[in-house]
């Protein structure tokens, strides 16, 4: 038996290796579709020059979301982008929108995920409940994406406050901070990453306030701990908080814990950030959870090591395992790893329902075997019964899952040797 199940693992890390160069060469038209790829964040903030907030919003394009067509020796690609801004009743309250033409003379620029185009729009209003939607078209593919997001905050126009804190870093531009100064939009600090600071604004009365800033790891373990006693003669405030060195290389996932007091009004926020470090995948949130989702390529005796392993000695056999399966030793990416854990991340932002993502019947197939090849969904009206047929064309292999009872928690019908009951 552990002999057998040597030999899934070692196909199911076979498949990822040549599913990733697979993905690297496939048609445009099998993309996931542009909804999952392209990046739409919003940061509300404070005013400093009436009782109004500010919304800054950042629509994130990378080359690899769109279909570059070679023409003349060169690839060339155009698209339309728009964020809307409405009030929760449908309310149109403002809008921006972009055409954009891209050129490039070199095809691995053409689908890199490291060269990305950011659209940036401002929009000033009161204080209120706001949808605010992104919408991106291909106009070369006719593939679009929209993604909401939803800001709260009718609840916060009567008394203190303290809006959601998130990261800047220095980037050339005017992006609605200060000169060069951006936000962190995947709230992930990484390597080329210059001064990463916590930002903060809210609103209060004129006279003394005070910010206590809490930062733990993953595991709760206090990392810093500072308290900011402050006075303004203004009716709002914004804070720069720069993140030191040592806590930030500490530990691959944290959270900050931000608390504002003035007199005897309090009010919180948290904001969970990561670290990109050598040797781990920009995907990976949590080590812990990171070596508990290997559990479907690692053989029972790794397993079993790796996680009854010390803190350091953990490390280690992580970095050393995937070290060995690197397709490309010498290059700083370890594509192979990078392609895992994206599927993890994915599993988990896509499948989660009582459980990780990760953990479900999707989330295992997905892992294992990538972005299916096409889906057939079913559904029975009378019993609400809902089905999905997942096909691997490549393998040969098609699994069935069912939904029985309606809330999208997917079973997997059909035999799999190999599979996990979690």
């Amino acid at each position: 038996m552990k002999k057998y199940y040597i030999a899934i693992s070692s196909v199911f890390l076979y498949l990822l290796s040549m599913d990733y160069a697979f993905s690297q060469n496939r048609s445009r038209d099998k993309k996931i579709p542009m909804l999952r790829q392209y990046t739409f964040s919003t940061f509300p903030v404070a005013d400093s020059n009436s009782d109004s907030i500010r919304i800054l919003s950042y629509l994130v394009v990378p080359n690899k979301v769109l279909k570059f067509v070679k023409k003349s020796g060169s690839f060339e690609t155009a698209y339309q982008a728009k964020i809307t801004l409405k009030k929760n009743k449908g309310e149109q309250i403002g809008r921006k929108s972009w055409s954009n033409t891209l050129k490039t003379n070199d095809y691995l620029e053409s689908t890199s995920d490291k060269i990305s185009t950011i659209h940036f729009y401002e929009f000033k209003v009161p204080i209120d409940d706001y949808v605010i939607t992104s919408e991106l078209f291909d106009r070369d593919s006719n593939e679009s994406g929209v993604i909401n997001r939803e800001i709260k905050l009718k609840k916060k126009s009567s008394e203190i406050f303290l809006f959601k804190p998130f990261l800047i870093d220095s980037f050339e531009g005017d992006w609605g901070l200060k000169t060069n100064e951006i936000p962190i939009i995947t709230n992930v600090i990484g390597k080329k990453s210059i001064k990463p600071t916590i930002f903060l604004s809210g609103k209060i009365d004129t006279g003394k306030y005070k910010i206590d800033i809490l930062i733990n790891s993953s595991n709760k373990k206090e990392l810093w701990n500072q308290s900011f006693e402050i006075y303004s003669d203004n009716n709002h405030f914004f804070q720069r908080i720069t993140l030191p060195d040592n806590v930030i290389n500490k530990g691959l996932r944290k959270k900050i814990y931000v608390t504002l007091q003035q007199g005897k009004s309090k009010k919180k926020e948290s904001l969970i950030f990561g670290v990109t470090r050598d040797g781990f995948s920009k995907s990976i949130a949590s080590f812990n959870e990171a070596i508990l989702a290997m559990r479907y390529i690692l053989v029972d005796d790794e397993y079993k090591n790796m996680r009854r392993a010390k803190a350091e000695k953990q490390e280690e056999l992580f970095l050393s395992y995937w070290k060995e399966r690197d397709p490309s030793p010498g290059t700083k990416e370890n594509e192979l790893q990078d392609e895992y854990f994206s599927r993890v991340a994915y599993a988990n932002s896509s499948f989660k329902g009582s459980t990780d993502g990760w953990r479900t019947h999707m989330g295992e197939i997905y892992i294992k075997f990538g972005r299916p090849d096409d889906i057939e969904e079913y559904s029975d009206p009378f019993t609400r019964i809902y089905q999905q047929r997942w096909h691997y064309y490549r393998i040969n292999k098609y699994f069935d899952f069912v939904d029985e009872s309606g809330f999208g928690d997917y079973r997997l019908t059909s035999p799999f040797y190999g599979g996990n009951n979690w």
